[in-house]
């Protein structure tokens, strides 16, 4: 295997690419109007978006995302630090940055296709 990055279906393929690039710093490697794929240089992480019911791609890829199910977890290395620049933006805001018992410091922002993304810290032990 080469690589492996997550290809959500979402008819918000604009907006879910600004969401990336102007909160996260990836950049658009490819787009057409019906599939985006980004890329983040500094780790290697990409990830693409596709149009619901593309008539290029089998039935199978036809439903879009429903919100449901999915998180993208980022960690950083200060999640006080992202959570003070990300809420600058607006995001929408699932969770406040918290504390966990297990170790971590994080908090939840949700993408326009509805996808949860989690920004964590791991404290250490």
């Amino acid at each position: 295997m080469k690589k492996l990055y997550p290809l959500l279906i979402t008819d918000k393929l604009n907006d879910c690419e600004q969401f990336y690039v102007d909160l996260f710093g990836f950049k658009t490697v490819f787009k057409q109007d019906w599939y985006i794929q980004l890329l983040h240089e500094d780790t290697g992480t990409e990830l693409a978006f596709m149009v619901s019911n593309a008539d290029n791609q089998p039935q199978e890829l036809h439903p879009g995302f429903t919100g449901a199910g999915l998180v993208y977890s980022f960690e950083v290395d200060d999640a006080k630090a992202e959570y003070q620049r990300l809420s600058k933006k607006d995001p929408v805001m699932v969770m406040p940055l918290t504390d966990e018992e297990w170790g971590q410091r994080h908090f939840i922002i949700r993408d326009p296709a509805g996808t949860y993304v989690d920004v964590v810290q791991q404290l250490g032990s």
